[in-house]
């Protein structure tokens, strides 16, 4: 699909107050950034290989809870690689496909747009999945500040979900 593929090609953003939050839950990169294996995690005591893993998961976490906190102009603010690089690609078009649901057009009615107002709705979905993405992010960073220890649980990010 045409649509997803121009979707895939955007590097989102997010607020850059969230970085060092990033790296406490993700462990260390370089040049092997995604071939870290389950022990590395363990060892090292991350949740999430990449960033744009715990990226991933402060979007959905947004979607589900509806809390969006769009970048406003003129933050600082951090940039992914585009999202044609993330995996697994089924959770990377899930997340999509909810935005897009979130958006309340049809694809029938995007079929219909000229070419100008297909582009700017996909900048749009863009800024959409960065409030989100801020906003579970902001979820994280709240509960970390009012109950450290519950990050302590192997399947905290899991209970966050639920909470």
């Amino acid at each position: 699909m045409e649509l997803v593929k121009r979707i895939k090609d955007r590097s989102p953003e997010y607020d850059a107050q969230y970085f060092q939050l990033i790296l406490d839950f993700t462990i260390e990169q370089g040049s092997s950034m995604g071939t870290s294996s389950e022990f590395d995690r363990w060892k090292q005591g991350k949740f999430f290989s990449t960033r744009y893993e715990i990226y991933i998961y402060a979007a959905l976490l947004g979607l589900k809870k509806d809390y969006s906190i769009p970048i406003k102009y003129g933050t600082s603010k951090e940039k992914f690689l585009p999202i044609s690089g993330w995996k697994p690609a089924e959770v990377v078009d899930f997340l999509i496909l909810s935005l897009i649901g979130k958006t309340g057009i049809s694809l029938n009615e995007l079929e219909d747009l000229e070419e100008e107002a297909v582009e700017k709705y996909i900048s749009d979905l863009r800024v959409k999945l960065e409030g989100y993405a801020n906003g579970g992010f902001d979820i994280i960073r709240s509960e970390r500040e009012t109950d450290p220890s519950f990050f302590e649980s192997d399947d905290c990010f899991l209970d966050l979900l639920d909470k």
